[in-house]
């Protein structure tokens, strides 16, 4: 059975502490037919605005999954604790960007990247995705595999 292209789900915005940001969870069985066994990023909207890039992470202690909603997304997206919020979520692509894939070309930068964790490429690669720029990302990637 092929995984759901996009899944659509009802949740309440929280904030366990008033020095973290606010959240979302969603429950296991919602994004069960991903198959996802650890932190997985995700592409979507809440409540119609775009949530960017996003990661999903698995919180075993309340069996769930959650998305943090930093303070600039929920400014823009007019979100209070305690509001509920309707999500589409669909999981983002992981193809590297132009940038590190062209810095890869190098041998000693693919011998460093071939020594990250699966958790470490993927928190580099949404670093680099995260910039605004093609320099700024081109700069990023050889900061961390050109040194």
């Amino acid at each position: 059975m092929p995984k759901p292209k996009q899944i659509t789900i009802t949740s309440t915005v929280t904030r366990h502490h008033p020095q973290f940001a606010r959240l979302v969870t969603i429950p296991l069985e919602t994004v069960a037919p991903w198959k996802l066994s650890d932190t997985t990023v995700i592409e979507g909207t809440i409540n119609d605005t775009e949530l960017g890039r996003r990661s999903l992470k698995r919180w075993d202690d309340r069996k769930c999954w959650w998305i943090d909603l930093p303070e600039p997304l929920c400014k823009r997206a007019k979100l209070e604790t305690g509001d509920e919020v309707t999500l589409k979520i669909r999981l983002a692509s992981e193809d590297l960007p132009d940038e590190l894939s062209q810095v890869l070309k190098d041998r000693k930068a693919r011998a460093k990247w071939d020594t990250l964790t699966q958790a470490q490429q993927r928190m580099l690669r949404e670093d680099i995705y995260a910039a605004k720029s093609s320099e700024a990302r081109t700069r990023r990637a050889k900061k961390v595999l050109s040194a």
